[in-house]
């Protein structure tokens, strides 16, 4: 094997391309170090949505370091996926909905912290179709639990217009609770797909303790549900953050 020792390479004549080799040929840089540009990698076009056919170069440590490509198809990945999250407006009403893929999850965890402004109230839930809010009376649902006092508390409502969210909460100054519930949307046509299971806690400055209910809601009807909303009984002003995930199927 012949040997060229030089210091430069550069192209002809001025140019800007340099070719090393012939198609096809193997250039051998393993015994060398080889420095690059961080321009290789940040003057790419950046791509924000990965698909699972998109590739990514790796040194696999179980190969002496051999170059191979991972593809995202192949990687780990969770089962909550984050969909929705923010800050609720200071309004009654509260529509969720756009986060609804039956064919990528079969439920959905909801979460609602830092409640304010429900003044010994409660949150009512009704779900959403292409048509808006549902409020036929075929809502089936019951609340237990448990004051910190001892008391027990518990409602129920069968082929009511509406559900409910647990207790009521009060406290117009600080947060005063939270909500959590896992949420199924039926993909199926049939009656009673729709429906959730959760539990909220928090402190009730109206009888000035604290507060803890488990809560489910069901409906019996066939309705494709496209979201939902909450809104604050006795027109409460109510923020929260909330944040919904998709569980994968």
């Amino acid at each position: 094997m012949s040997t060229i020792e030089v210091n430069k390479i550069t192209p002809v004549d001025g140019g800007t391309n340099l070719q090393i080799g012939e198609s096809g040929d193997t250039v051998d840089l393993s015994n060398a170090t080889t420095t690059m540009p961080a321009s290789l990698i940040t003057g790419q076009t950046e791509k924000t949505t990965l698909v699972d056919a998109d590739k990514f170069l790796i040194s696999d440590s179980a190969a002496s370091g051999a170059l191979k490509y991972v593809q995202k198809s192949n990687l780990p990945s969770g089962t909550h996926v984050k969909l929705l999250g923010g800050t609720a407006s200071s309004a009654i009403n509260q529509d969720f909905t756009g986060y609804v893929d039956t064919s990528s999850y079969s439920q959905y965890l909801v979460t609602l912290n830092n409640v304010v402004g429900l003044q010994s109230n409660s949150f009512t839930f009704a779900f959403i179709t292409s048509g808006g809010s549902v409020t036929s009376a075929y809502y089936n649902w019951v609340v237990n639990g448990w004051r910190s006092n001892g008391s027990a508390q518990t409602y129920q409502g069968e082929g009511a217009t509406t559900g409910k969210l647990g207790t009521p909460l009060a406290g117009a100054g600080t947060a005063s609770g939270a909500y959590h519930f896992w949420l199924s949307h039926n993909p199926n046509g049939t009656g009673y797909g729709n429906s959730l299971f959760g539990a909220n806690w928090g402190y009730r400055s109206d009888v000035q303790d604290f507060t803890y209910t488990n809560f489910a809601i069901g409906y019996s009807e066939a309705i494709t549900t496209t979201g939902f909303r909450i809104y604050a009984d006795g027109n409460d002003a109510t923020t929260f953050d909330y944040a919904i995930y998709g569980i994968a199927k």
